[in-house]
């Protein structure tokens, strides 16, 4: 039941993929409404809302090992963190970058080889396909990336040139980590899990690259990503079905929106009229570090 299931949830996906893709090439452009739309749908039905219970996940971590729990001292470490790291996209937006997109593609990695062992081997493979996939979503969407970047790093002069670099070899470099990814990806999961992992992996990710940057994004991490790591807290959790565990996500995720709420109400008092896209990400950048520590700790749990 559970495998039907996430190929039924799996289809949907690289339909609605096919069908943006099939619309773009017939009109042209996708509307910006529509666009909002379906990123709003997959972030905040799934997105949000996988990193919504990562109480949950530590507590039920506690209560296996023994350990107390207190749900007071893991939200203040939580929102210090958050703090903290707010902090450093002020002062150090560059550095505040290159560190969220390497730990991004560990943690990617970690999710998309969940039941790999801890090795270097494996280690270096989690880097390498999380890797890739931000690679491929950045590269293939550069004349979007470009001036994200320029705003997110304030025009950082050595970030710019190691950009364009990347982008003037796009081609190879994405070849390259593709055959290597599909070594791992070959080797990586069991046997009985690879035939929807890398097909349904690649499809998503293939109609992204044919998609403007929020739905490409938004189809590979709502979609795919949260998707999968939701069912994975589900079964850490033993809850009774997957409604469940999502509707244990909601307090938090209230309180998500509730942040993304007040920033847009901030942006609109301000008179603000540039592209809110750079915020949003410092927002999801900001609201996700705690949340990759927690769920390296349930994937090596799996193992």
């Amino acid at each position: 039941m559970r495998a039907r299931g996430d190929t039924v949830a799996l289809g949907l996906v690289v339909a609605m993929g096919a069908g943006l893709v099939l619309w773009r090439r017939l009109a042209g452009e996708l509307p910006p409404a529509v666009q909002w739309s379906v990123f709003a749908v997959l972030m905040l039905g799934v997105g949000i809302p996988h990193g919504a219970v990562d109480h949950l996940i530590v507590q039920e971590t506690a209560r296996r090992e023994g350990l107390t729990h207190s749900l007071g001292r893991f939200l203040v470490g939580y929102v210090l963190t958050m703090a903290l790291y707010a902090l450093a996209w002020r002062v150090a937006p560059a550095w505040s970058l290159g560190f969220f997109l390497l730990v991004s593609a560990w943690h990617f990695g970690d999710a998309d080889l969940e039941g790999t062992p801890l090795t270097v081997r494996w280690i270096l493979a989690r880097l390498l396909v999380g890797g890739f996939v931000l690679a491929l979503l950045l590269l293939t969407h550069s004349a979007e990336v470009t001036p994200l970047l320029e705003r997110l790093t304030h025009h950082h002069a050595p970030t710019m040139a190691l950009w364009h670099d990347a982008v003037s070899v796009a081609g190879p470099l994405l070849l390259v980590l593709g055959w290597l990814t599909l070594m791992v990806g070959w080797h990586g999961p069991s046997l009985a899990r690879r035939d929807r992992w890398l097909p349904g992996w690649a499809a998503v990710l293939a109609s992204g690259c044919f998609l403007p940057l929020l739905l490409a994004f938004a189809l590979y991490f709502g979609g795919w990503h949260a998707w999968r790591s939701l069912r994975s807290i589900h079964r850490y959790l033993d809850g009774r079905d997957l409604l469940h565990t999502w509707l244990k996500a909601l307090p938090f995720t209230a309180l998500a929106l509730g942040g993304l709420g007040l920033l847009a109400l901030m942006w609109r008092v301000t008179g603000r009229t540039a592209d809110p896209l750079p915020v949003l990400f410092i927002f999801l950048a900001v609201l996700t570090l705690p949340h990759l520590r927690v769920m390296h700790g349930l994937n090596r749990r799996l193992e």
